[in-house]
């Protein structure tokens, strides 16, 4: 080891009993500020990946429609062009819109979506979010519901759980509970001075995404009932599509295009909720540099204290001169310094970074409990719990700032020290 780096170890760790206080101090600083950074990158990052997870799991990868929202008359046709196109999964035809739902007297408004019961499976993981029934119990006279609009309407149902004596309580709906659904074209009937009667569909099951909007909103019946209730024959609204590399989806869009008839386009998942998506990712970098500024801070304190440092130590840098030590040895000294507190910092606030985000829900938790009633993220951020998605390339760019920032920090003041002559510095001393 070179001398000039066992004396940078020496001064920041001294012998003996004297406690390192500067050492100390430094790397908590950088520590803490490296721990925000990617503290909030990382949930960040869950963020950003859960909401495309969830935009792709309710949507698929590519979905086909009119860009007026007309139904898809011969949608047959345009399913077997869309089958020769290569990269192409699973394709399904679905209806979609808006209805009232009574049960009893609790009435609601959710978002409806009729689904081909043979082919919705492979493009979206529908059979993976039912917690309660089965989603081979949906034809046309049944009906799968939200699990937040299940509590609003007041469905009764079991997850499923193992009893103390060791029965399993299979997950199921209490039979007997049906919806009233009222539908727009009943607006027609009104009109014809006819008594529109509602759809009366049995509950068979509740599935729950972890996406607020949709747990919250909508139900699921069987194309066919959709095509009944919007009167829409044979037609549908649109078609979704699963295709091999969902990253890539739409890199896919001209080939999809180039099959499709003049009236048809397709559009790939990030367009569902674009201006979002973007907004997480400014987010994002905005509070990058909100964070990294403590560092800076930290780096500022390191900066003044080995300044300080240069100042007491003017007779010791002058004797190291006068042995023959270089310029370039007596900067090596005190920038090394700057560079090991920024290392030791780094790898600290790694280590807190990944504490927090383990105990992340215990954290949220003590805080809702003496500021709050717990139901922001839901609410705000429409997730039930925090999301967190580990980059490499988060913790790549936080080590380079943050050992470039301390590094610099010593920088200076060893420049200064390195320019002092052997016999100023004794004198000063």
């Amino acid at each position: 080891m070179p001398w000039s780096i066992y004396l940078a170890l020496k001064q920041l760790f001294p012998p003996g009993k004297r406690f390192p206080a500067f050492a100390l101090v430094s790397v908590i600083g950088v520590a803490i500020g490296v721990c925000s950074l990617l503290v909030v990158q990382t949930v960040m990052n869950g963020y950003a990946r859960e909401h495309r997870e969830n935009i792709q799991r309710m949507y698929g990868h590519v979905i086909v429609r009119s860009e007026d929202y007309r139904p898809v008359g011969d949608y047959k046709s345009v399913v077997k062009r869309l089958e020769q196109v290569p990269g192409i999964v699973a394709l399904a035809p679905f209806a979609e819109g808006q209805v009232m739902v009574k049960n009893g007297s609790v009435p609601a408004l959710p978002f409806v979506r009729g689904i081909d019961l043979h082919e919705e499976d492979k493009v979206v993981p529908v059979k993976k979010l039912i917690v309660s029934g089965n989603l081979d119990d949906l034809d046309d006279d049944r009906v799968i519901v939200g699990s937040g609009l299940a509590r609003q309407l007041g469905i009764r149902y079991s997850r499923g759980f193992t009893s103390p004596s060791g029965v399993k309580v299979p997950a199921a709906v209490l039979p007997g509970q049906s919806l009233e659904i009222y539908s727009p074209t009943m607006v027609d009937e009104l009109k014809q001075d006819e008594v529109p009667l509602p759809v009366e569909l049995e509950v068979c099951g509740i599935f729950e995404s972890g996406y607020h909007p949709a747990d919250e909103n909508t139900i699921i019946v069987s194309l066919r009932r959709m095509q009944e209730l919007y009167a829409l024959g044979k037609g549908v609204h649109g078609i979704r599509i699963r295709v091999a590399d969902p990253e890539n989806a739409a890199e896919m869009l001209p080939a999809i295009n180039a099959v499709l008839p003049p009236q048809l386009t397709a559009f790939p998942w990030m367009f569902v909720n674009w201006n979002f998506l973007q907004a997480v990712q400014f987010e994002k970098t905005m509070l990058f540099f909100l964070m990294f500024i403590i560092t800076l801070v930290a780096s500022f304190s390191i900066a003044s204290t080995l300044f300080s440092a240069v100042v007491k130590r003017s007779r010791e840098i002058g004797i190291l001169g006068a042995l023959g030590g270089r310029p370039q040895q007596i900067l090596v000294i005190f920038a090394s310094q700057g560079l090991f507190v920024g290392a030791l910092g780094f790898g600290f606030g790694c280590l807190l970074t990944f504490a927090i985000i383990a105990g992340r829900d215990e954290i949220v938790a003590f805080i809702n409990s003496i500021f709050g009633d717990g139901q922001m993220i839901q609410t705000q951020y429409m997730f039930s719990q925090i999301p967190v998605h580990y980059n490499a390339n988060d913790f790549i760019i936080a080590a380079v700032f943050t050992l470039a920032t301390t590094t610099i920090a010593g920088l200076v003041p060893a420049i200064w020290a390195a320019r002092k002559k052997p016999a100023e510095a004794m004198r000063e001393g």
